[in-house]
């Protein structure tokens, strides 16, 4: 009887208080909160590394089926296949005879291109310059 006094005399507050009861459910409540925090987070990380990892492997099936239509693009775009089809399906020949045509015209004149796509002007540098004009010459006039 005499520790049970002590104990009631030590928490005279707390351990009549009505409120203990709504207290340590809440400390319980955080408790279990901040323990679930790590969890909530590794679990959003593994779902995003999967994500990722799903996302790679689509990637590397358009490239490889990128690769795939390239050799198909050059495989139909050989000569050897092109002459093939020209022989099969449209029976063309070679020719046997060539003819060539003269012409008695100016040839054209060249197609007129924007600046930009034009090579730069080579830049004309002095040859009687000295250096004592390439490196003073901006102060005289």
């Amino acid at each position: 009887m005499a520790a049970v006094e002590k104990n009631e005399r030590a928490l005279p507050g707390i351990a009549h208080s009505p409120n203990l009861p709504l207290d340590l459910i809440g400390a319980a409540m955080t408790v279990g909160f901040a323990a679930m925090l790590p969890l909530v987070q590794s679990s959003g990380a593994t779902s995003r590394a999967g994500s990722i990892q799903q996302m790679q492997q689509e990637k590397n099936g358009m490239q490889a089926k990128l690769r795939e239509l390239e050799l198909e693009v050059a495989g139909l775009g050989s000569l050897a296949r092109v002459e093939n089809e020209a022989k099969t399906r449209l029976q063309m020949e070679v020719p046997k005879e060539t003819h060539y045509i003269a012409v008695d015209a100016p040839p054209p004149e060249q197609d007129k291109l924007p600046s930009r796509y034009l090579p730069a002007p080579p830049q004309e540098v002095p040859q009687d310059s000295s250096l004592a004009d390439d490196l003073f010459g901006w102060l005289v006039p």
